[in-house]
């Protein structure tokens, strides 16, 4: 009964790795993404940038709230780094979503969809949503984050990895 028992969890914790979208031997996150002209995009398309991947939804307060920063830190970074700002909302509200970014001061991010929470869940990730992946220029994963992002730790992962010195905020910008 025990070996039937073995077999079975080995098959399907092989089962779930094969189906599961997730970082390939190399570190790369493989994930097919979605523009919301129907264009599939891989992680590697931004290899020689800096990428943030963030999963967030509509319905999803903390994903609202943290959006103006990440349009900050995309213009303040505008060329060394990509803000992919990843819904993994219903398909049935992809009308809505650029209008969510503008609203939330964040339109400038560049706008995927095709992950869900299942997707996540394969990554072990989505306990929490926001979610965020860094990914350096190389195109490896250099830290993940969930929940929604804190300013200090935002600046201080994105200086970096992008080899930039100290950005002192001001005290106004600070208490956000």
């Amino acid at each position: 009964m025990r070996a039937l028992f073995l077999k079975i969890l080995l098959i399907a914790f092989a089962l779930l790795l094969a189906a599961a979208p997730a970082l390939a031997a190399s570190g790369i996150l493989d994930i097919d993404l979605k523009d919301m002209k129907g264009g599939h995009h891989k992680l590697a398309d931004y290899k020689g940038k800096i990428v943030l991947l963030n999963f967030w939804a509509t319905w999803c307060g903390p994903c609202g709230a943290e959006m103006p920063l990440l349009g900050e830190m995309q213009k303040r970074y505008k060329d060394k780094i990509v803000v992919i700002a990843t819904s993994i909302d219903d398909p049935l509200d992809y009308s809505k979503l650029a209008s969510f970014l503008k609203k939330h001061k964040a339109g400038n991010l560049t706008l995927m969809i095709g992950p869900t929470l299942e997707t996540l869940s394969d990554l072990n990730m989505g306990q929490a949503l926001p979610e965020t992946v860094f990914i350096d220029a190389e195109g490896n994963v250099a830290a993940l984050s969930a929940g929604a992002l804190k300013r200090p730790v935002l600046e201080r992962k994105l200086e970096e990895l992008t080899g930039t010195p100290e950005h002192k905020t001001s005290r106004k910008a600070g208490r956000k």
